[in-house]
């Protein structure tokens, strides 16, 4: 099979946690508190799957994610391809079995997110400090949040990814 079947999982296991924390954020948008969650959604494309489905698998997310979050359209895009191709190039060094390296994962992906973001609102905000306690709450909110999250998103896809009866480990490459 040219594609791997478990595109549509981890495709539709992001389009769930981006809702939820979209859900999240329109009651914390009270308190002007946010999470941002995204560095959960390229850990494993980048980790289980062959180099085009993962590339599909992460660009369909990016597109995603950049349609429903109000910044410039295709930074999160091209965030996306960059974290993962960087995650995809040393995923040797990790093991995808357990949540431990996941999660390290996601939660440096979620800092580059964080900083990509906080980078493109603009130069006219980076001389406020009222900006940058915004950013510091909503990036330590986030990365909290991030500890309960992540071992629950990823179990949830490794429950997916049994339930359909697909291959539950990730793709042995050998080193060239």
């Amino acid at each position: 099979m040219p594609l791997d079947p478990r595109i549509i999982i981890l495709f539709g296991a992001n389009v769930l946690l981006l809702y939820l924390t979209l859900l999240v954020n329109s009651t914390l948008g009270a308190w002007s508190l946010y999470l941002i969650l995204l560095g959960p959604m390229l850990v494993f494309p980048a980790l289980y799957l062959r180099h085009r489905s993962y590339f599909i698998c992460t660009a369909l997310t990016g597109l995603w994610v950049d349609a429903a979050l109000p910044t410039t359209f295709g930074a999160l895009t091209l965030g996306f391809l960059f974290a993962g191709a960087l995650i995809f190039q040393i995923r040797v060094r990790f093991r995808a079995e357990h949540n431990y390296h996941p999660i390290l994962i996601a939660h440096g992906c979620n800092f580059f997110f964080i900083v990509l973001l906080t980078l493109s609102t603009g130069s006219d905000l980076l001389n406020a400090s009222g900006f940058w306690i915004q950013a510091i709450l909503t990036s330590l909110l986030s990365h909290l949040a991030l500890l309960a999250v992540a071992p629950w998103f990823f179990d949830l896809q490794r429950l997916l990814f049994e339930l359909f009866h697909l291959e539950t480990e990730p793709e042995d490459f050998p080193i060239l």
